[in-house]
């Protein structure tokens, strides 16, 4: 029997079914283990009821007797050869290739850990067409590697992602499935670039009303604590990326709206003069007579008159 450590280290090393079936065919591929494809589906069975016991008396006790160093280097290559499957069929290189999608991912796992997503299959028929089912399956992934740390950097979003979606209990075709759904979801949002152009040279006062406004979206929830003037433009347009398609357009028509609104009032603002009452009065008892508007009679005086006489008036007083 295999020793404990030994066990151990194989038992660190097949936390899913998915880990499970890819290191069973390995281990029959290189002759370690006899097993056929019935007995490997019972495994798999069992596993998900008790991993550690199946792992302890149904793989390590079928392991054909050999040097414990070449089953420990087996482990150790599989290991590598799993990781490498994954990354290649979640297409990492892919999917976190830029900023602003790392940010969205996060946060779009985030929002929809258990939730019903939509799914793409590929069927081809007996005439040789292909066609295009889709499906809805609740997104179980291992949502706990997505942490919000003091900074969250894109480089630390993007190893939890990576983490996330490694650790979860997908097998090898659902991996592939998610990859081509988050690819078709990204889309919707690559070729939104309006919240980006608003926020592309906005002043401070600008950007903090723009947070502002977007917290008041349930989306932000999903997103992280800003810890800079640059990082609160990243969660902003984090927020306009999980709105919903169809929603996008109204939202945006809305936020520019609100901000057109708030810079005309403040320049009537900044354009209003107060007057005392008293003055206020001879200047509204002018217009009157002159059948004007108070502004008129305001602006048909300093106008006519000379600016030296108007200036020594002022200096008299």
């Amino acid at each position: 029997m295999l020793n404990r450590k030994l066990s151990a280290h194989l038992a660190r090393s097949i936390r899913t079914e998915r880990d499970l079936l890819f290191f069973l065919r390995k281990f029959r591929n290189k002759g370690l283990l006899e097993s056929s494809d019935e007995e490997e589906e019972i495994i798999a069975e069992e596993f998900e009821i008790s991993p550690k016991k199946t792992i302890n008396e149904r793989l390590l006790l079928q392991l054909v007797k050999t040097d414990e160093n070449k089953i420990k280097k087996t482990i150790e290559k599989t290991k590598i050869e799993l990781h490498k499957s994954k990354v290649r069929n979640y297409d990492f290189k892919s999917i976190l290739s830029e900023e602003r999608k790392i940010n969205w991912l996060w946060c779009y796992i985030i929002k929809n850990i258990n939730k019903e997503i939509g799914y793409i299959l590929y069927k081809e028929t007996d005439t040789g067409v292909v066609t295009d089912i889709e499906i809805t399956k609740p997104l179980k992934i291992e949502g706990f590697y997505l942490q919000e740390k003091r900074q969250s950097t894109t480089e630390e979003k993007r190893k939890q992602i990576e983490n996330c979606l490694i650790h979860s209990n997908f097998l090898e075709h659902e991996e592939k499935l998610l990859s081509n759904h988050l690819k078709n979801e990204w889309r919707k949002n690559a070729r939104r670039t309006e919240m980006i152009k608003w926020l592309d040279g906005c002043h401070s006062n600008q950007l903090m009303w723009a947070y502002d406004y977007i917290k008041k979206r349930y989306e932000i929830r999903y997103t992280w604590t800003p810890s800079s003037n640059e990082d609160m433009k990243s969660v902003i347009v984090a927020v306009y990326d999980l709105i919903p398609e169809n929603k996008k357009k109204k939202f945006f028509e809305n936020f520019r709206h609100a901000w057109n609104v708030k810079k005309s009032k403040e320049r009537k603002k900044k354009n209003v003069v107060l007057l005392e009452n008293a003055v206020l009065h001879k200047v509204e008892k002018l217009a009157e007579q002159t059948e004007k508007t108070p502004e008129d009679v305001i602006k048909k005086l300093i106008n006519t008159m000379d600016w030296d006489e108007i200036l020594d008036i002022l200096e008299s007083e």
